[in-house]
């Protein structure tokens, strides 16, 4: 395929949702050169082009072939950093969740009956002096975003922009729902968080820290995959209560050591086995430090657009779109492949076999290499698929 196809296909469902929206914008298309459709559209090539700046975006545009076939405008800085205060970011907001409710994305089947999962964290950006509102350290300005990323699907559906010394705790309560199993590491640990998920009839699966005093009232069966041995030791599973908790709440706490380093994670998820807990664990160990990295690495991410706290918004949501609109993609060409060539069986039942020895690899490459196929994005991948003939 070339890239004017590649493209076409990669944004055809953004491009409706965008034509709606923009036809809401009476008389925004006669007023502005660089339009709300062309600014999408700009930096969403932007983004799948890994093109780290705004100049840079501009001389690309004016010169580049493939961006001339693909009918991008060409417009000047000033003219970007208008359209980055004239549009609300609740407009790219809506056209995320609508996104993420039309496309159709693959489930990951082994966790599907289990529930709905979210993994939460914080990934800081760096941020330019003059951005005071992102205030950090004395010498440095930087910003954080709060990430809620959807196991089932490995998809992101919701982010919070702050400064970078705000508080990962109250974050994760604002992005709470009922019914939610919600999976993070230990700067989320608080027993207030743990009461307050409790009480909105919301889970968690939380690593803790090692040195935490509890008291045991009750040891549970251990239930592990045998072959999960070989990488564990000293794996339990109990009823326990916090000794410094005040509310003295009961809590599951599920603990093991891998290569010398103790884990012990706290859930209020009863109904799991101690091994389906360690493996959602493993999964957010290995997704969140994906999906940051695709960020920070494949889309450029480090490289601001903009000083304002909306135009860092609009970038962000801007990210999480190209995101869906490439994992859906990429997804869309694997059934296409799979309905054309038979399934390499004998590839999958070796990994399964042999599993890696690396902690969280080794958990979750039980699923063989549909991780790595259906739901990994890497710059590699873009640009292969990307490249014209």
């Amino acid at each position: 395929m070339t890239a004017e196809t590649v493209f076409t296909r990669i944004t055809a469902p953004l491009q409706t949702l965008l034509k709606k929206e923009a036809d809401q914008l009476h008389g925004d298309s006669l007023m502005y050169k660089l339009s709300l459709y062309f600014f999408t559209m700009n930096l969403v090539y932007a983004i799948i082009n890994k093109t780290a700046s705004i100049s840079l975006l501009v001389t690309d545009i004016k010169t580049s072939p493939d961006a001339r076939k693909l009918g991008l405008v060409d417009a000047s800085k000033s003219m970007y950093s208008e359209a980055f205060g004239r549009y609300d970011p609740k407009l790219f907001r809506r056209i995320f969740l609508a996104l993420l409710e039309q496309l159709d994305f693959l489930e990951i089947p082994e966790i599907k009956s289990l529930g709905r999962f979210i993994l939460v964290d914080g990934s800081v950006f760096p941020a330019l002096r003059t951005m005071t509102w992102a205030s950090y350290q004395s010498t440095s300005n930087a910003l954080k975003m709060h990430l809620a990323f959807e196991l089932n699907r490995m998809v992101p559906v919701q982010f919070i922009s702050t400064d970078a010394n705000s508080n990962e705790k109250a974050a994760l309560l604002a992005l709470l729902e009922a019914g939610v199993t919600y999976i993070a590491d230990r700067g989320y640990v608080s027993f207030d968080v743990f009461r307050k998920i409790v009480s909105l009839q919301a889970f968690f699966i939380i690593r803790v820290k090692a040195n935490l005093k509890v008291s045991v009232s009750k040891n549970l069966d251990v239930v592990v995959p045998a072959h999960w041995l070989a990488f564990f030791s000293d794996v339990s599973d109990s009823l326990i209560c916090f000794s410094n908790d005040k509310h003295q709440a009961t809590y599951r706490l599920v603990s093991f050591v891998i290569d010398d380093e103790t884990y012990r994670i706290a859930t209020n998820r009863l109904d799991l086995t101690t091994g389906e807990i360690i493996m959602l664990y493993a999964y957010r160990w290995r997704q969140i430090e994906l999906f940051f990295r695709c960020i920070n690495r494949t889309f450029n991410a480090l490289h601001l657009w903009s000083q304002s706290g909306r135009g860092v918004e609009i970038q962000f949501y801007l990210y999480l779109i190209v995101y869906l609109l490439l994992i859906h993609f990429k997804q869309g060409l694997k059934q296409e492949q799979k309905a054309i060539e038979p399934a390499n069986k004998a590839v999958r039942q070796g990994q399964e076999k042999y599993p890696s020895r690396t902690p969280g690899c080794g958990i979750v490459t039980l699923l063989g290499e549909k991780l790595s196929q259906l739901w990994k994005m890497s710059i590699h991948w873009i640009r292969g698929t990307w490249v014209s003939p």
